[in-house]
């Protein structure tokens, strides 16, 4: 627990010096590279420390970026006459994709084992949401370091 506080904290210190769009693309990069890692653990059946250490692993691109940033940025995103009702229903879909992800476990576990012979596909799989999330950074997410909330939302308006 301690490690992911620490990561966190270091993630505030990133953000306004890196950028959220760097530190997005960058994170979705790392958990892909960290959950395929994993995902060749389990599928050469290794165990011991190796196990513990590739997940904690994991746990590094989530409390550094995909971790904080959402909560940041959809406070950011959005423009001001949308922006109450914009959070709450991200906030709303945020804690539902929350739950769903490792409830969704066991059963992409039990497919996994059945059709892999091991717990990779689990790892393999959460590596593909990555990929779209990084592709996502790329394509659409704009940066919003040092820009007011005014200049993003206008930003918006001149994609569309």
């Amino acid at each position: 627990m301690g490690g992911a506080v620490l990561l966190t904290l270091v993630s505030i210190w990133l953000i306004d010096r890196v950028g959220r769009r760097p530190l997005w693309i960058g994170g979705s990069a790392a958990m892909f590279f960290c959950l395929v890692l994993s995902g060749l653990v389990f599928q050469y059946h290794l165990t011991g420390p190796v196990v513990v250490a590739v997940i904690f692993l994991i746990l590094t691109p989530h409390s550094l970026a995909l971790g904080p940033l959402p909560w940041l940025m959809m406070s950011e995103l959005y423009p001001t006459r949308i922006r109450a009702r914009a959070v709450s229903i991200s906030t709303t879909f945020l804690w539902i994709a929350g739950f769903t992800g490792p409830f969704a476990f066991p059963t992409i576990e039990d497919l996994s084992k059945r059709t892999l012979g091991s717990a990779a596909g689990v790892f393999w799989f959460y590596a593909v949401i990555c990929v779209l999330s990084f592709l996502w950074g790329v394509k659409y997410l704009p940066e919003t370091k040092g820009r007011t909330l005014e200049e993003i939302g206008g930003s918006w308006t001149a994609r569309h």
